[in-house]
């Protein structure tokens, strides 16, 4: 009795969705087909988008790279209060003016100071840039 109920239920809905889904020539069209053709074409371009995605800009790439370096808080808190009086220190005993007489120590002099001025907020870098004028150029601090 179920199966007869059923049977009877799927004909019914069969004859409907063929009578209201006709063209003017009575053929017959299927919806549902061309749904899902649709939906397959959408996700098809959404999986093409994703592999085809825009190169990463400048500032993503300095962000990724500056993500993968390890960060010395000591050197930063260290640059921040203690920078600035090694580097007037280092910029007044390593100046190349300092060195007129000797050539060889003006080129060693000037190469330092350079570095130096470069390197100004790098507390770390500047300690290194000191102890080099101490070996090169023999300055007592």
């Amino acid at each position: 009795m179920n199966d007869s109920i059923i049977k009877d239920t799927l004909k019914l809905a069969n004859e409907a969705i063929k009578k209201s889904i006709t063209y003017e020539n009575n053929e017959h069209i299927n919806w549902w087909l061309w749904i899902a053709v649709i939906e397959f074409v959408i996700i098809l371009l959404l999986i093409l988008f994703k592999f085809i995605k825009p190169n990463d800009t400048i500032k993503q790439k300095i962000k990724k790279e500056s993500l993968k370096e390890e960060i010395d808080f000591n050197n930063i808190i260290n640059s921040s209060f203690n920078s600035k009086q090694l580097y007037d220190e280092l910029k007044v005993k390593c100046h190349p003016d300092r060195f007129p007489n000797d050539k060889e120590k003006n080129i060693i002099a000037d190469k330092l100071f350079q570095e130096i001025t470069e390197n100004q907020n790098n507390s770390m870098r500047l300690t290194e840039l000191k102890e080099e004028a101490k070996q090169k150029l023999n300055i007592n601090f």
